[in-house]
């Protein structure tokens, strides 16, 4: 009688699933990963191309796994609770843990990710779900400002910002990531427009000068187009039309005449106006 009661408790104990008493393991014969009880028997099923603990915060357990070359997470009773897009694991327990934190406003935490299948990076939110579609050669982080959040985005080898909702705010003209990053940051503080200008070219490669938000301030006409120097108030820029080098102010009129053979020239010929200024 007493062998039966302990074969009974200890088949009860087995038979409870919690994160302290199952473990991942490794099927060789199905060649994918499950999760066995304190009696080696199996919880849940191999179905997975890699799987790792489950984690306990208290209230809920989750653990990683892989489906796809991708990690998601999955509750005790193998019901997948974050969508198997993430690229790390710490990512998709994370996301998990952000549903709980976000109290339903699940788009408020999104993370940059790239699609496996595009090779485009987008934004997931926190169940695993691509709120801003794989699109974008290349996306940074969002800022961690509390508002008015911006990422940097690069698209057919130009950059521009996008808000965390996805809005172009910082259209995709920029020729580097520092200058649209810079953008975006003026977006951000509500800059007006016009103060800061950045050299950009159209489709047909001719160079011009946009404001922050990429809209053109001083029209493509420019062979190349250097970027300004000097403060806000007493400022030039070298520039080359028709094979010859002058200086342009921020209205795009000619402070230097185009008329030197060399940019370098130019540049001591704005020297000198700035300095007369």
């Amino acid at each position: 009688m007493k062998k039966v009661y302990f074969s009974l408790l200890f088949g009860l104990i087995c038979s409870v699933v919690s994160a302290q008493n199952i473990k991942p393991l490794y099927d060789q014969f199905s060649d994918s990963w499950g999760y066995v009880n304190k009696a080696n028997m199996w919880v849940l099923s191999p179905a997975y191309e890699a799987a790792e603990d489950f984690t306990d915060d208290g209230k809920n357990s989750v653990a990683p796994v892989m489906l796809n070359r991708r990690w998601g997470a999955i509750d005790l009773k193998g019901n997948i609770v974050v969508e198997p897009i993430f690229e790390f694991s710490s990512q998709a327990v994370e996301a998990y843990y952000q549903q709980a934190a976000e109290l339903g406003q699940v788009n408020s935490w999104i993370l940059m990710l790239k699609d496996i299948e595009t090779g485009k990076y987008g934004f997931a939110n926190c169940k695993g779900q691509w709120v801003i579609k794989p699109q974008y050669d290349f996306a940074t982080d969002f800022t961690d400002y509390t508002y008015k959040r911006y990422s940097t985005v690069k698209k057919d080898n130009r950059w521009g910002c996008i808000s965390d909702k996805g809005e172009l705010v910082v259209k995709i003209v920029f020729e580097t990531q520092d200058q649209a990053t810079d953008a975006g940051y003026q977006w951000h503080k509500n800059e007006p427009i016009g103060v800061w200008l950045y050299p950009a070219r159209d489709k047909e490669g001719t160079w011009g000068y946009v404001n922050y938000r990429g809209e053109w301030s001083i029209k493509p006409i420019f062979e190349y187009a250097q970027e300004f120097v000097g403060d806000r108030y007493n400022r030039c820029a070298v520039v080359k039309i028709d094979g010859s080098w002058g200086c342009v102010d921020d209205r795009g009129k000619y402070v230097v005449d185009p008329k030197f053979p060399y940019a370098g020239q130019a540049v001591r010929a704005g020297f000198d106006w700035r300095k007369s200024k």
